[in-house]
């Protein structure tokens, strides 16, 4: 007859076992199972019903059985809590919903089995600059490492059920943590008015630098940090990128990308089904900032999902580091955008080639979720992160030498590849012209334009 101990022994080995299986390996009847699993308490986890019904050993979290409450924001700063997340022996998660879900699920998804954390928590773990500096800030307490990528998924749980109050989206986990953000409401931070706002910016720039990695930029990678702006009289939550400080080339060349980023924005809007975060160029001494509006935040405290193409490609296909079109293309074969939306990415992917965009990774594309009943359950975050990266400075001083040769499109591209290059055109006009940006860059950017409307015209032919 198995015991309770035979039942844990197996699952800690064999994690979301269908029923069947378990009577299987255990040459039990179901009513021992049922008894070996009621005797086992809460060190067993029952996922799904009737025919569904799987079993898992539970694991806990820093010595506790204890699941994590998981809440969600929403646009009016209201919350509630959506479920309960109980971590599985040797991997894999099982989240109890207590209300629907905003995102979509498989049929394991629904039962609240994921192999590892949630896909839609995935974009919640500390990463890029602002990470690093999550994890200095409080990697001591957490008795972590300060380097963000080699946490665990149970170092990044306990973490963000601590101190996860500001990640990006509208989901917070764990009871401290949102009592955290609880407490922040009631003491916000006082925006600044627009005539200090430049030297505040200079002196959270200053501090972030401190605080986070002064090498962060060697793969062209831009120190950031959030703050509250006033907009049009209204609190604004955004996100700043900035550039150095001195006046080397490296440093001319982050401020000619960041003033480049802010354009690619705005000429975004000539491309059908595509709208891009709003954003705006500042300058202090020998720093220029870009402020970008969070697309995620509304007014004080209201907050919307948001998910980015890498956390729906691991909970979904698993085609990591593949171009954003293959990816469209399994996101409308599984009907998870509809076509308006696929042609969108197609657009946006060509219009990235064609302003040299070298960073359109798995992470740079996000998507929203759409009400039930809508054709497809995601649509088009607005674009973000997007300007020529192929010229950032390498190892964050050496300006690389770019031949950028525009790539003609197949037949089957052509018509996304002509509604990319015109507005890349008008990209590198824009950006050839803008006194914002060095003269010798000015010279690349009209030298460009020019190779674009040649491709453009060779297509024509």
């Amino acid at each position: 007859m198995a015991t309770t101990e035979d039942l844990i022994r197996v699952l800690r080995a064999r994690p979301h076992l269908p029923a069947a299986e378990l009577l299987a390996v255990l040459d039990v009847s179901r009513a021992t199972l049922m008894r070996a699993v009621r005797a086992a308490g809460s060190e067993v986890l029952t996922i799904g019903r009737a025919r569904r019904t799987a079993y898992a050993a539970r694991r806990r979290l820093r010595g506790s059985a204890d699941p994590l409450p998981v809440f969600q924001v929403d646009e009016r700063g209201g919350v509630e809590q959506v479920g309960r997340l109980n971590l599985a022996h040797p991997d894999g998660t099982f989240l109890e919903f207590s209300a629907s879900p905003q995102w979509p699920l498989d049929h394991s998804m629904r039962d609240g089995w994921f192999e590892g954390l949630p896909y839609f928590l995935q974009d919640l773990r500390p990463a890029g600059f602002m990470g690093r500096r999550f994890a200095r800030a409080h990697a001591r307490v957490l008795h972590l490492g300060d380097d963000p990528r080699q946490w665990s998924d149970d170092d990044v749980l306990h973490a963000l059920s601590l101190f996860g109050a500001d990640q990006s989206g509208n989901f917070i986990v764990g009871e401290h943590a949102l009592q955290l953000w609880l407490d922040e409401l009631q003491q916000p931070p006082a925006p600044a008015s627009q005539a200090p706002l430049i030297e505040t910016y200079s002196e959270r720039a200053q501090r972030a630098m401190a605080d986070g990695d002064a090498g962060s930029s060697a793969a062209g990678e831009f120190p950031k940090f959030t703050a509250v702006s006033v907009l049009d009289g209204v609190r604004t939550h955004v996100i700043v990128k900035f550039s150095g400080s001195d006046e080397s080339p490296g440093t001319q060349r982050g401020s000619d990308l960041l003033v480049c980023e802010s354009l690619a924005a705005d000429t975004l809007a000539m491309l059908p089904g595509l709208t891009a975060a709003q954003s705006r160029i500042l300058r202090a001494g020998s720093r220029t900032f870009l402020e970008v509006v969070r697309f995620d935040r509304h007014g004080a405290r209201g907050r919307s999902g948001l998910c980015s193409w890498a956390a729906l490609n691991y909970g979904w296909f698993g085609l990591a580091g593949r171009p954003w079109t293959e990816g469209a293309a399994q996101l409308l074969e599984r009907r998870l955008i509809d076509r308006d939306t696929a042609g969108a990415i197609t657009r946006l992917w060509h219009f990235g080639q064609l302003i040299a965009n070298t960073d359109m990774h798995d992470g740079n594309l996000s998507f929203t979720p759409q009400s039930s009943a809508a054709s497809a359950p995601l649509c088009l975050a607005p674009a973000y992160d997007m300007l020529p990266m192929r010229y950032a400075p390498q190892r964050g001083v050496e300006l690389p030498s770019v031949d950028f040769v525009p790539r003609l499109p197949l037949p089957a591209e052509r018509e996304a590849w002509q509604a990319g290059a015109a507005a890349a055109d008008v990209f590198w006009s824009r950006a050839a012209d803008d006194d914002r940006i060095s003269a010798p860059f000015r010279a690349v950017c009209a030298d460009n334009a020019q190779k674009v409307r040649a491709a453009r015209q060779h297509l024509e032919m």
